[in-house]
């Protein structure tokens, strides 16, 4: 059965729609991620939120000087950095699809590069949690200071994402390899 020439136009517009609609969301996203990390930095009530969501209780209990808002800051800064480093990717990875690049060595770089800050969200979700709380209570006296070790099913998940991404990318770029050397003997 032949398949039919509208229907890969129909797919190809939805797909160049989608991709554009993407670019604009994860560009939004980068700007907001900036902005709202800067002000949960900034504000004390916003960083305590922060730390509560980090910590939990042992957030509530931990002192919060604007010396230790600027080291939280920086810490949390790391994986969040790591964040916008994926979708600043996965936004080149939408541009290339919304100009017909879908099987092509940079679409799958840039998919790599986006599964490997998904991979890397899992590890740096317990490691800032337990350098935050160190770093906050290294003030306190002995005895009052924290360890924390926080592990989360989302961890799990952006370890078991991230890598599917990656592997997904090492397919496509094999699949753009293949399109090239197809091309070649055209």
């Amino acid at each position: 059965m032949l398949a039919d020439p509208l229907e890969g136009v129909a797919s190809a517009a939805r797909l160049l729609r989608l991709s554009r609609a993407m670019q604009w969301v994860t560009t939004i996203g980068i700007v907001l991620i900036v902005v709202g990390m800067g002000l949960a930095v900034a504000i004390p009530e916003w960083s305590r939120n922060l730390l509560l969501a980090r910590l939990g209780e042992t957030g509530a209990r931990l002192p919060l000087t604007p010396t230790d808002q600027l080291i939280a800051g920086l810490i949390i800064a790391v994986p969040v950095g790591v964040m916008i480093w994926g979708l600043w990717h996965v936004r080149a990875l939408f541009r290339d699809f919304a100009d017909g690049r879908v099987f092509t060595g940079s679409a799958a770089h840039h998919l790599q590069r986006f599964g490997v800050s998904v991979l890397a969200q899992g590890p740096l979700g317990p490691l800032t949690a337990t350098a935050l709380a160190l770093a906050l209570s290294l003030g306190n006296p002995p005895g009052q200071r924290y360890l924390v070790l926080t592990l989360s099913i989302n961890d799990y998940f952006a370890l078991i994402i991230g890598g599917v991404l990656v592997a997904v990318a090492a397919v496509m770029r094999e699949a753009a390899l293949l399109a090239d050397e197809n091309a070649s003997f055209v």
